[in-house]
């Protein structure tokens, strides 16, 4: 087995004095997805905020394509191709969602203008209304301008935090399907998710965090299947 593209070992994440994140391990192959999931406040974003760089870590290691990034600030990841969707979106509301695109590509050099045309052509919506305000958009469409932004920026991996949140069921499958399409593509997935099941369906692995550690962990179909982690940690899924 080749080494995995991302390894995050005993990682700690402390607000204060309070322990967010305590001895969470976890790895992630090239071209996989795997994800984290638990309730909330079980820990999950803070994780995901420390690999990408938004948050020092208080302890633990993390490796990105065998090199230590443990303390490495988010913006010169973006530029390895370690990208985050971040939760709520957070896109420029008042800007177009041209110039929101734009700024995707930051670290894109010569190839941005082309990677900002091919998300037009993956997402035909956001081509529709490239002139309007990025905040004219519905919460699925800006989710949509999320993930292309990510996108244009060329991520070998991309962290996915709570990408479901607050959407209409209708709405989940088809940023589901995206996320399918963007694992098929080659491109691997750390996904951060409430909605535990409809995560697991998709991930190749799942780590289970409650109250800032990995309770459970394994190949995500087995964790599915198993009653007992169903029931004691999964709940109910969204939209059903």
């Amino acid at each position: 087995m080749s080494d995995p593209i991302l390894t995050v070992e005993g990682l700690r994440v402390t607000y204060g004095r309070v322990e967010a994140v305590r001895d969470v391990s976890f790895r992630a192959e090239q071209g996989s997805l795997v994800t984290l999931v638990g309730a909330n406040g079980a820990g999950k974003s803070s994780v995901i905020n420390a690999v990408s760089g938004m948050l020092r870590p208080a302890g633990g290691r993390i490796t990105f394509e065998g090199q230590d990034i443990t303390r490495t600030p988010a913006h010169k990841l973006v530029g390895r191709g370690l990208v985050q969707v971040p939760e709520g979106r957070q896109i420029l509301a008042t800007l177009t969602i041209e110039e929101n695109l734009q700024m995707g590509t930051w670290h894109s050099g010569t190839g941005g203008a082309r990677r900002v045309d091919a998300m037009y052509d993956r997402f035909p919506v956001l081509a529709e209304r490239r002139a309007l305000p990025a905040g004219a958009l519905s919460g699925g469409e800006q989710q949509m301008l999320a993930i292309a932004r990510a996108l244009v920026a060329g991520p070998t991996v991309m962290l996915m935090d709570e990408p479901s949140m607050g959407l209409a069921p209708k709405i989940v499958d088809e940023v589901f399907r995206v996320i399918e399409e963007i694992r098929a593509s080659g491109t691997t997935v750390v996904l951060v998710e409430q909605n535990a099941r409809r995560a697991l369906r998709a991930a190749d692995h799942g780590y289970v965090l409650q109250s800032g550690e990995v309770v459970h962990s394994g190949p995500a179909a087995d964790l599915l299947a198993d009653e007992r982690i169903v029931q004691a940690y999964l709940g109910v899924e969204s939209g059903t």
